[in-house]
Formats: C-alpha cells, structure tokens, sequence
C-alpha cells in the first residue's frame, strides 16, 4: 500500500484543502482494490495536518477540518476480530458522510439527535486505526481549548448522551459533580464513571454515540482534575 500512501491528491482535492485552510498534506488512503471493491477502487481520502478530504470517481468531494467537525466512531468486533470501524463526519451545516469499514445504520432519531440533514455512504477505507486515531487526536486539539473556555464562561456543552459544563457530568437520568466521579472508564464500546462504593456515577453510554469521543474523554478527565 505504499503506492497508495504516497499517492500526492488530486489537483481538485488540493485546492480545496487549500481553500479550507488544511495545511500540509500527510497521506493518501484507498480501500481494497479488486472486483469485489470495484466501486471504491476510485475513492480516496487524503489526510492533511489540520483536516482531511474525501474524493470519489463521480466527482464527489468534501472536506471536513479539525476545528468544526463531529465524528462518531463505530467500533464493533467478533471474537476478537474488527467487523466494523465505521466513522460518520458531520460538518457545520449538518451534512455528513460515513466512510470506513463495515456498516452502520443511522435511525431518523440518530440524525435527528445530531442535526445531520444529508448523509452519504462513503469507501470503506483501509487502515482506520492510523487515520481515523489521527483524525480524533487532531479534532481533540483543535477543540478542547475552545471548549474548556465555554465551560469556563459557564456553558453547557453537549455530547450526545452527556452533556458537561463545571459543575459535574450530566446523562438523561441524572447528574454527577466531578469531585463525585472516581474513574473514567472504555470498555467493549461503552464509557462508564465510577463513583464511590464501585457504583457508576453516571452512564454509561455508547462510546458509538458521542461525537468526538476522544475530545469528550480528555475533556472529562481535564475537568476532574
């Protein structure tokens, strides 16, 4: 795959990174080539430093930067073998597109939730773990300053199924003060807070279901102290 790699995007793409402020170039993904991926062979999603943009055959292309997207990542396994690593990127206006492997369903109440008003079924691009990780990572930074200084103003700022501001971590249920929560934990696709006595202090939830989870989880440690 290292043809595929160091495969420099296409004028188009650069230009509209370019336009978008994406900054340097990293990588090119692909999805699988052969016939029974045929109708990705042409799909590519060029990584750049501060975004990434995805092109197709047909003339498709989106970009989404750091700075302003929601992505929601879909992990799912059997017996200990990756099925799904599916990511929905939402941009400002709602428009979303999903890319990776596997497939996910996004129900009228799921759009609705996250204000997604088009969606498109994008490639099934290899290597999620390397750009996929990079992309959460560079949302993260990105992001947190600004949303550390909502919180700070006294915002409420939503993820999903939670929603946080300084005071403490808040599901549809109930809320829990930071100094309540114990320990943050992942595990199999869910996201728990302990509190005291080994009882959750609030949650859990789909990791599946947070947008920008990576950036939800560090935001949550930052405010536990």
């Amino acid at each position: 795959m290292d043809e595929v790699f160091s495969e420099q995007p296409s004028t188009s793409a650069a230009v509209l990174a370019g336009h978008r402020g994406l900054g340097e170039w990293v990588r090119t993904f692909a999805s699988k080539q052969g016939w029974k991926q045929r109708k990705w062979q042409e799909w590519r999603l060029y990584v750049y430093t501060g975004g990434l943009v995805v092109s197709s055959f047909d003339g498709f292309e989106a970009a989404y930067d750091w700075g302003t997207t929601r992505a929601l990542r879909y992990y799912r396994s059997v017996n200990g073998g990756l099925v799904d690593a599916r990511y929905t990127l939402i941009d400002p206006s709602g428009n979303a597109l999903n890319i990776g492997l596997g497939t996910r369903t996004l129900l009228t109440r799921h759009k609705e939730r996250f204000g997604i008003t088009e969606l498109v079924s994008g490639a099934p691009f290899q290597y999620p773990g390397d750009w996929g990780d990079y992309m959460l990572r560079g949302i993260t930074r990105a992001q947190l300053p600004g949303v550390l200084t909502r919180i700070a103003r006294g915002e409420t700022v939503d993820f999903g199924p939670f929603t946080v501001d300084r005071h403490g971590l808040t599901d549809r249920k109930c809320t829990a003060a930071w100094s309540d929560i114990v320990k943050i934990r992942t595990n199999d696709g869910r996201v728990s807070f302990d509190g005291t006595n080994k009882l959750l202090a609030v949650g859990p939830g789909s990791a599946a279901d947070i947008p920008n989870v990576d950036l939800f989880l560090n935001l949550c440690h930052e405010l536990k102290g």
